[in-house]
């Protein structure tokens, strides 16, 4: 059928027959035996592609555009933690001597700059422990000597600062919202802050820069920190944060020819070797440093500096970032 349908055509278009259906009622009247010109017969030929290059899928569908405007490079500083039972600020020094020494522009703490032990309310003020933490003023006055200390390394280089506040600065609002006849401690915290050219958000709030989303840590529907797992797993975009004093990255599938958010976490800028109380000596996969990142739409290029070679290279004779108001580090 589909030979004589080929030869129908070829005969309607040199003008031998009118239509199609003339040639094939025709060819199903000749009676006798007839056979194929075999002589015709071509056999379908496979064509295997010659041997090197491998043949490779169109990647048209995954092809990233140019973002827009140019990479901008962030300094990153993860939960400094910062109180005054820390009474040494070295290390709020070195950090600004590497951002000024690296020309960054900008820079973003992902929040819990200051430890705020004054409004825990893991201890009471009738326990020991609970009696030896500090008055509010005196967190407050050991935030600003971090300051004086972060500014004496900057020098002066003069670069935007952002924070996305953490559960520990916001101690200070959740006080406040059960003593709604005091005075205001959060604004008194934001006014520190902005004091010294901060520009802030509250916690749980994202700071986006070139596409990239940053935050103190990412919370779920119920306004709780996500599980480590999750993260990646419900991310939309790259994303940064503090919280669980971890230096890591993490990414998860997703379905489509789409780029898979990355999760990174920006250490801590504790003291060298430095552990809260709370965790026990537990805190093994606890890190110190300054992250440094390159975004355009999305973090192009991470690094991580640890505070140990930070004080190598900046450190000054007879500073030691551990030492505390009772003289050293339990």
């Amino acid at each position: 059928m589909g030979a004589i349908s080929a030869a129908a055509a070829e005969a309607v278009a040199e003008g031998e027959y009118d239509t199609v259906k003339g040639f094939t009622t025709a060819a199903y009247e000749l009676v006798g035996e007839w056979e194929p010109d075999w002589s015709l017969f071509r056999p379908r030929q496979y064509q295997h592609a010659p041997p090197g290059l491998p043949l490779i899928p169109s990647q048209d569908h995954v092809v990233e555009d140019d973002p827009e405007g140019d990479p901008m490079h962030v300094a990153v500083i993860g939960d400094a933690h910062d109180s005054p039972h820390l009474r040494d600020k070295s290390r709020f020094r070195w950090l600004g001597a590497y951002i000024e020494e690296r020309g960054l522009e900008r820079v973003v703490s992902v929040g819990d700059w200051m430890t705020m032990d004054c409004f825990s309310s893991h201890s009471d003020r009738a326990t020991f422990s609970g009696f030896a933490k500090p008055t509010f003023d005196q967190e407050i006055d050991s935030f600003h000597e971090s300051q004086r200390a972060f500014q004496d390394g900057l020098g002066g280089h003069k670069p935007k600062k952002f924070i996305t506040f953490g559960n520990h600065e916001n101690r200070a609002r959740t006080y406040d919202d059960y003593h709604p006849d005091g005075i205001s401690h959060w604004m008194k915290v934001e006014e520190a802050f902005a004091q010294w050219g901060w520009r802030t958000r509250l916690y749980g709030e994202y700071l986006f820069l070139s596409g990239v989303g940053f935050v103190h840590v990412p919370l779920n529907g119920r306004g709780k920190p996500m599980t480590q797992n999750q993260q990646p797993n419900k991310a939309m975009c790259d994303t940064v944060h503090g919280d669980d004093h971890r230096a890591t990255q993490m990414t998860d599938f997703k379905s489509g020819p789409f780029r898979s958010p990355t999760i990174y976490s920006a250490a801590t800028a504790l003291p060298p070797g430095f552990i809260e109380g709370f965790a026990n000596k537990g805190g093994s996969t606890w890190r110190t440093g300054i992250c440094e990142a390159t975004l355009w739409g999305a973090v192009r290029r991470w690094s991580f500096e640890e505070m140990i070679l930070l004080k190598r290279r900046y450190g000054r004779q007879g500073e030691d970032a551990n030492r505390t108001m009772s003289g050293w580090a339990a």
